[in-house]
């Protein structure tokens, strides 16, 4: 595949060096697409790894970008680094991937220990729903809107006649209470 920028970019360079941040959204716009789908192709993914590929390589280019006399040098460049920036990238994911197997091939087996937890947990969510029950219609609307419904502040608030920090707010402080509550109730025992 070759890799050819939709405008020409070895004189964006040196102002990029320069720390002009419009030189580099030039930059960043003529590569992109071409960038994205050779990360893809060499990777075989999904269009978020290449994304995060192009990231990668854009990063370098603001840092240090290449010195270049024309566009074919940068060109070859951005090839490179993108082959090399998606491989970095895969064999992170595999070392990460060979830790969490080992990791969890290490984990002992705790089956005696699982009803116990059980049984705590479904105390403390009982414990928790009588609270919720029982907090005054203003506060169970204002939780529901925001953790039920999955709102955003802005929308939470709005939905019931607040701005979003006085929702914020609001749910801050009834959070606050339910947890000091909890530490009371649950302050002989341990998870």
């Amino acid at each position: 595949m070759a890799l050819v920028p939709c405008q020409p970019t070895a004189a964006l360079l040196p102002e990029i060096a320069a720390g002009d941040a419009a030189a580099f959204g030039r930059f960043y716009d003529a590569w992109f697409p071409a960038a994205l789908a050779l990360a893809r192709t060499i990777a075989r993914r999904d269009e978020s790894f290449g994304m995060d590929v192009v990231q990668d390589v854009m990063c370098k280019v603001a840092d240090a970008p290449p010195q270049a006399e024309n566009d074919d040098v940068v060109a070859a460049w951005m090839s490179r680094a993108i082959w090399t920036a998606a491989i970095d990238r895969l064999r992170s994911e595999q070392r990460r991937a060979r830790r969490e197997t080992v990791v969890a091939s290490q984990r002992p087996e705790r089956s005696d220990e699982t009803p116990w937890l059980s049984a705590l947990a479904n105390e403390r969510l009982a414990w928790l729903r009588g609270q919720l029950a029982a907090l005054p219609e203003a506060e169970a609307a204002l939780l529901q809107a925001r953790f039920g419904d999955a709102s955003t502040l802005a929308a939470t608030g709005a939905r019931l006649g607040l701005s979003g920090d006085a929702a914020h707010g609001r749910i801050r402080r009834v959070l606050l209470r339910l947890r000091q509550a909890a530490k009371e109730w649950f302050s002989d025992e341990r998870p």
